[in-house]
């Protein structure tokens, strides 16, 4: 989905099977991939963490489309349309052991016609089509691998739906994301409850680094007694109220991560629903640390003083 936004799509599609045979897919109308750019995309660190990256862009390594697709699965396909020519590439675990060696596979058309999603994509201008197929750990891990597999989705679901929130939340048309899971239509989780009547959104401050800038804006979120069944549920709960306080750090919009305090304060001593937004570019990754999975990150001893003074005037 990351590599989907980076290529400036507008219409996201995570379809899957859980029976046997298992398949999930990722379909995109973004701006498609060449037979070349394709080659590339499939190459392990096929991205310096030291380019100097688009502002919208996602990626880090180069690395995520691999390692995330081959821990899931054995047998990893890319269909890429541009400019009316379908590519398609595939890493196989199964013949790469059979030929001992890291050998790419290239499929023809009569080869990829009946995959899941080629249909839709031949509608499409552009796009593109992750694949994932032969889930083994999935298989071996449980006696109920079609239960396990819905589970596992609807857990991503609501991932998608927090991680996402402000691309599938924003006003803007032109720039707004849909993304669906089956068809069915992923709504947006909005941490910050900000247009909810009670939420108290307080002044945005700006920290500055060199030429770049790093946004910070605190949220007082309403008490459990001012919010109605829905808004309770739509952000986890009362426990996820109280408990999910803190920073929730932005790269380039996507929510990398959430609910904690950096050890600069305990939950403990709060005495209101404080969830700060901290939007950084993918320009400073270097200093934030930011990690492979784009999961984790370390608080700059930079601006520890400048964020402690914020949460303070916030709590």
């Amino acid at each position: 989905i990351d590599n989907s936004i980076s290529a400036n799509a507008k219409e996201i599609h995570v379809n899957f099977m859980s029976t046997d045979p298992a398949w999930l897919c990722v379909l995109d109308n973004g701006c498609g991939m060449s037979k070349d750019e394709l080659r590339t995309a499939m190459k392990y660190g096929s991205k310096s963490s030291l380019d100097r990256r688009s502002d919208t862009d996602l990626g880090r390594f180069g690395l995520g489309l691999k390692t995330a697709s081959l821990s899931q699965c054995r047998c990893l396909t890319v269909i890429s349309k541009k400019n009316g020519v379908i590519s398609s590439a595939r890493w196989d675990l199964d013949h790469i052991l059979s030929c001992e060696n890291w050998a790419l596979l290239w499929l023809d058309y009569s080869e990829i016609k009946s995959l899941p999603g080629v249909d839709w994509l031949e509608t499409q201008g552009d796009g593109t089509i992750v694949l994932w197929q032969v889930f083994d750990r999935l298989m071996l891990s449980s006696d109920n691998p079609q239960k396990v597999f819905d589970e596992k989705i609807e857990l991503s679901r609501e991932h998608v739906a927090l991680v996402f929130h402000r691309f599938l939340g924003d006003d803007s048309a032109l720039r707004r994301v849909r993304i669906f899971f089956n068809n069915d239509i992923v709504l947006p989780i909005d941490p910050f409850l900000s247009n909810h009547p009670a939420t108290q959104p307080l002044t945005e401050q700006i920290i500055r680094i060199g030429t770049e800038q790093i946004r910070v804006k605190p949220y007082i979120l309403p008490f459990s007694s001012k919010l109605s069944a829905k808004d309770i549920k739509s952000i986890g709960g009362k426990d996820d109220l109280r408990q999910r306080q803190g920073f929730y750090v932005y790269r380039n919009k996507r929510l990398i991560i959430w609910g904690t305090w950096f050890r600069l304060l305990k939950q403990y001593e709060l005495n209101k629903l404080a969830r700060i937004r901290v939007d950084i570019p993918n320009s400073l990754d270097s200093m934030w640390e930011i990690d492979v999975k784009k999961s984790t990150a370390s608080l700059p001893n930079i601006i520890k003083k400048r964020l402690v003074s914020i949460v303070e005037s916030s709590v």
